[in-house]
């Protein structure tokens, strides 16, 4: 079971506003805390059991009754439903089940007569951590400490899973510190890359060697980037950050390991780009490199508050790809009230550039609170999503020691100095379970000194990474008290951390010191020190309980899981949901991906006002918006018609769903219309086509159904000195028909032309109009005067 290690809750896409931490524009998320603690199969379809009809009779209709209807309607019995008023029917040789249901239906003694459908069990997956990501299912548990958390306040991941889990032909670039390919919930998903396998060469010809499966660009040091093929998070002091967002996306569900994520079935592109910040160089190949390479979405978990334009041109430089972005972490240093900035006032980069392929994210807590971390922005930040408390994947902290006093060995462990320290019962002071004080049940002496050692060296492995000691404590120092505690490796200076200070409130909080490098391949001491106030009372003193010692495991160790909080954690459940909509309708554009996104939010009160939805993302929801129903227009004019005036019917696969059409004559442009729909068009070959739109008004069918009909007219021609006969022929061919014919008396008609007709040519009219001919003389031939010149 994951625990976690550290009660430090830091901002998780850039610590905004800290004076005492100056991360350039770009910088990783970072300082947070973890704790450690093959593809899904596809779900089942519903439809309609062959040759089944299921047929409810009326209370009281009688065996004979029953007969008479079932042999009217061809109709044979094949067994009782548990009671005599419910039977399954199965149609004569020859009968259709429609046409079977439709007899049953005209039968005074039914009630009712349907197809036998089934439906699939709702999703769930196996995972054996799944009932902690309350992200995807929050049942109201309270997970990791959280309390007051709410059901229901989660991405609704489980009804989105009974459309699609994702489709491995889908690619999603994580854009953060790099990929663990060890770990169990990530390798079966790790994009790779057809045009360059692991053979030593630059297949592809883009200039990175074996980027099979992704690209690092970024190599051991931010100040100077270098790029390889690799993007294997190998910093053991401060990475990770990748590994988890990567988890929430996509690590792979439904296998019997670890957690799920959103999707369970897309592939990630692992782009490395921080180590561990993130240079703007960096994330420019990143972000091209995704383009390139065919990602449809792309989780960027970082930012600062330095604009770059060449940043925002290469994300505008690839509009094929969904850019989501966490809003950052941020407390304004001059408020200090426990919320995070607001980016309409002070812009995060590049959440904040005003592109048409970002989605900037916020963080939710378990209650749908807006997380005390998380930045907002009413113009700025478009959506919130859950990003606390989030479990991942994430590498291993080993644990090297754990002391919760409840053992009575204080004396063979710990080596006192000065008064020294003791162990003290629940009550003493604010422990409610056996713990260390300086003077158990005691006032400390004025200016005495209080010494505790932890005698046995713990040994740290060589290649681990930082280490943290964490646990809880009460101080009271009185005046000019203080405590120190000390990190003492066998090689090296000591790690001295100093509290001069008197911890607010009456009960134990939560410590832990920042990540510790160096201490690989030492031995290390644990030491505390308390000097009691010149004046002290019976409220003074120094109380300690459930201490811990915990470094990051060496590279060679594969991950397992821990929990972050941060907008960084909140954007990949976005990112996530954003591949499934992908995967459901592969040809939907990113602009009808974020519209589905963005028009379906779940609406949350600590949000309106904070963002441009004032919602929670609902992966569920956004899939109905972005289906791809099929359009089929239902009934309309014959191919040729003498109407001018064409009604049309269509309908939608996926009907009841809320949607409209829009409909499109001849080529122009879409409109909003209704079935039946009616239009009026003049003479010759048209064209309707008809196309469905999601609840909120966004195209969900890029195949417009069509109909193409003719209108048939008159439309009379020139006949102007044709004879009769010609004029009679050039009248059926125009759809027109002769009508009465005025001749000149005396007249021979084989002498005799049309003058004039009535309608002119040129009219159009109905099929079949007559068409009044004046017939005259032809008009006589001038001959020319002069001679010709012979050459």
């Amino acid at each position: 079971m994951p625990v976690r290690i550290s009660s430090v809750r830091i901002a998780c896409a850039v610590l905004l506003g800290l004076a005492a931490l100056a991360l350039p524009s770009g910088a990783l998320a970072a300082q947070e805390e973890p704790a450690n603690g093959g593809p899904p199969a596809p779900p089942a379809t519903t439809g309609a059991v062959p040759g089944h009809v299921i047929v409810v009779w009326k209370p009281g209709v009688t065996r004979e009754e029953r007969l008479a209807a079932r042999d009217d309607a061809d109709a044979g019995f094949v067994s009782t439903l548990g009671d005599p008023r419910f039977q399954l029917l199965r149609p004569q040789p020859g009968q259709s089940v429609a046409e079977a249901i439709a007899a049953l239906r005209e039968d005074p003694n039914v009630q009712t007569a349907t197809r036998d459908t089934y439906d699939a069990p709702h999703a769930t997956t196996n995972d054996p951590l799944f009932n902690q990501l309350w992200g995807l299912q929050n049942v109201g548990a309270n997970i990791d400490g959280f309390s007051g958390a709410l059901p229901g306040v989660d991405v609704n991941a489980l009804a989105a899973w009974d459309r699609t889990r994702g489709s491995a032909a889908i690619v999603v670039a994580d854009i953060d510190s790099g990929y663990r390919f060890d770990a169990p919930d990530l390798a079966p998903v790790a994009w790779s890359n057809p045009a360059d396998p692991q053979n030593g060469a630059d297949d592809d010809g883009n200039g990175i060697v074996d980027d099979s499966h992704g690209a690092d660009f970024v190599g051991n040091s931010a100040r100077a980037p270098t790029t390889d093929g690799d993007p294997t998070d190998d910093d053991v002091d401060d990475g990770g950050h990748g590994v988890h967002t990567a988890g929430t996306i996509g690590a792979a569900g439904n296998n019997g390991i670890g957690i799920s994520g959103v999707a369970q079935d897309v592939r990630i592109m692992p782009l490395r780009v921080c180590h561990p910040s993130c240079p703007s160089t960096s994330q420019i190949l990143a972000i091209n490199y995704a383009g390139a390479h065919g990602a449809r979405a792309a989780n960027m978990s970082l930012g600062g508050t330095t604009a770059n334009p060449a940043v925002q041109a290469a994300l505008a430089a690839n509009p094929q790809v969904l850019f989501v972005i966490s809003a950052g972490n941020g407390e304004d240093p001059i408020r200090r009230d426990g919320v995070g900035d607001d980016n309409d006032v002070i812009p995060t980069f590049p959440c904040s550039y005003p592109l048409d392929n970002i989605l900037c994210v916020a963080a939710l807590n378990q209650a749908d609170g807006l997380a005390g971390f998380s930045n907002f922005g009413a113009a700025s930040v478009d959506v919130g999503a859950p990003g606390t408390e989030i479990l991942s994947t994430f590498p291993v902290t080993s644990t090297l020691f754990t002391e919760d006093f409840e053992t009575n060995d204080i004396g063979t462990k710990w080596t006192m100095g000065g008064s020294g320290f003791g162990r003290a019962g629940v009550g003493d002071g604010p422990l409610t379970s056996f713990g260390m004080t300086d003077s158990p049940s005691a006032t400390p002496g004025a200016l005495s000194f209080h010494q505790t050692t932890l005698t046995t060296g713990v040994a740290v492995p060589a290649g681990s990474g930082s280490c943290t000691l964490s646990g809880r404590r009460f101080l009271a120092l009185g005046a000019d008290g203080q405590f120190e505690y000390h990190l003492i490796p066998s090689v090296g200076s000591p790690v001295d951390f100093t509290v001069t200070r008197s911890t607010s409130g009456t009960s134990m909080t939560g410590f832990s010191t920042v990540p510790v490098s160096g201490l690989a391949g030492t031995t290390v001491r644990v030491r505390f020190e308390y000097t009691a106030a010149s004046t002290t009372t019976a409220s003074d003193g120094v109380w300690l309980d459930d201490l811990e010692l915990a470094c990051g495991a060496p590279l060679s160790t594969p991950p397992t899981y821990g929990f972050l909080d941060g907008t960084s954690m909140a954007a990949p459940h976005v990112t996530g949901s954003a591949a499934l909509l992908f995967s459901l309708n592969p040809s939907a554009s990113v602009a009808q991906v974020r519209s589905a996104l963005l028009a379906t939010v779940h609406p949350v009160a600590a949000l309106a006002g904070r963002t441009t939805t004032g919602g929670r993302i609902d992966a569920a929801a956004a899939l109905d918006e972005i289906r791809q129903p099929d359009t089929a227009i239902t009934g309309g004019p014959r191919s040729s018609t003498s109407s001018s005036r064409a009604t049309f019917s269509f309908a939608r696969s996926d009907a009841p769903i809320a949607g409209g059409f829009e409909c499109q004559l001849d080529g122009g442009a879409f409109a909003a219309c209704a079935s039946p729909a009616t239009v009026t068009v003049g003479g010759g070959r048209h064209t309707l086509a008809v196309r469905a739109l999601s609840p909120h008004a966004i195209v969900a069918d890029p195949s417009p159904a069509t109909a193409t009909w003719t209108l048939v007219q008159c439309k009379v021609p020139r006949l102007k000195g044709k004879s009769l006969r010609r004029a009679k022929r050039a009248l059926r061919a125009a759809h027109c028909r002769v009508g009465r014919v005025k001749k000149p008396r005396g007249a021979r008609a084989g002498r005799l032309v049309v003058r004039k007709s009535k309608p002119k040519a040129g009219a159009v009219r109905a099929d079949g109009t007559k068409v009044r001919l004046t017939l005259g003389r032809p008009a006589p031939r001038h001959r020319r005067h002069g001679r010709r010149h012979r050459r």
